[in-house]
């Protein structure tokens, strides 16, 4: 029983670390190429990854009698959609900007599992998510917007976490016919497809030339294995053992790891309203997830006859 309590936990914080950091290796390569192009390395390099796994049989995935249309519109919602809004939106917001907005994941995680999910909130975590809102608008309000680039970048960036909110209920609910490796998977598959089309079909061209520099291959190497494939298995994985409510209070952690990437590696300026409202989010998100650290008595005991 322990094990199950605590293999959804690992899972999250490293998770969590890993998303952190590639914010900060996203922002080194958007210059590089167009960021329909990155995406479409990305998710073609996990793909490629994955199979080559499941060939090796290193993983197993069995698609059969399950019901898999829902599955491919559940793989456009992520990571076609967040992915898209994210990469795009990293072109005009900071790494520290897009780190903070993440956090507001849980409070949409919450709203989407309430109405599909039936799950309930107290008064105290409604006072949480409005103070993490609170803190959002006042680092906004306090940067002030320069110009339509900026404000572009941030409604980007809250498209992506709105589409990452929705993904990790939906997931909640498929984890039911799927394995955490075969929601990767699927993932994975649509996210080279659709990337792939786009970026066929659109003015921007493909530059491969940039996949022979060491300092373009090694960050994209980290968004498409770690980032994407790694992450993804974990996130699908713990939302598998944990309420989706209680799963995305990890999230958190990668807010951290974003900012301080962005300031002592990037060397991006951290003003106090940015530390300000920072703490108003990380305050404001773990009240209205307090319940979500403790897995209740009746997930565990299911735990204890999962076998994978």
């Amino acid at each position: 029983m322990k094990q199950y309590n605590l293999l959804p936990i690992v899972a999250g914080i490293l998770s969590a670390g890993i998303v952190g950091f590639s914010f900060l290796f996203l922002k080194n390569i958007v210059s590089e190429t167009s960021p329909l192009a990155i995406l479409s390395y990305r998710f073609t390099i996990a793909f490629i990854v994955m199979t080559a796994f499941i060939l090796l049989k290193v993983i197993r995935v069995d698609f059969r009698h399950k019901p898999v249309l829902p599955l491919i519109l559940f793989s456009i919602v992520q990571p076609v959609l967040s992915f898209s809004f994210q990469t795009y939106g990293m072109k005009y917001a900071s790494s520290s900007e897009a780190g903070i907005i993440t956090a507001l994941v849980p409070i949409f995680v919450m709203l989407f599992a309430a109405i599909l999910l039936k799950e309930s909130t107290t008064t105290i975590q409604k006072a949480s998510i409005l103070l993490s809102v609170g803190g959002v608008s006042y680092i906004t309000v306090m940067k002030g917007v320069d110009g339509e680039a900026n404000m572009l970048g941030i409604i980007l960036i809250f498209l992506s976490v709105v589409s990452m909110a929705f993904y990790t209920v939906l997931a909640r609910k498929f984890s039911k016919q799927f394995s955490p490796i075969e929601l990767t998977y699927a993932m994975m598959g649509m996210g080279m497809i659709m990337f792939n089309l786009v970026l066929f079909v659109s003015p921007e061209k493909a530059d491969f030339t940039v996949l022979l520099k060491a300092n373009f291959i090694l960050p994209m190497l980290y968004l498409a294995i770690l980032s994407s494939v790694v992450t993804s298995f974990l996130s699908n994985y713990m939302v598998s053992r944990m309420k989706a409510s209680q799963s995305v209070v990890f999230m958190n952690l990668s807010t951290i790891v974003s900012i301080l990437a962005g300031v002592f590696i990037l060397h991006e300026t951290f003003y106090t309203y940015h530390l300000i409202g920072t703490i108003m989010i990380i305050i404001g998100v773990v009240g209205a997830n307090i319940k979500g650290i403790n897995i209740p008595k009746q997930m565990t005991q299911k735990s204890t006859v999962i076998h994978d």
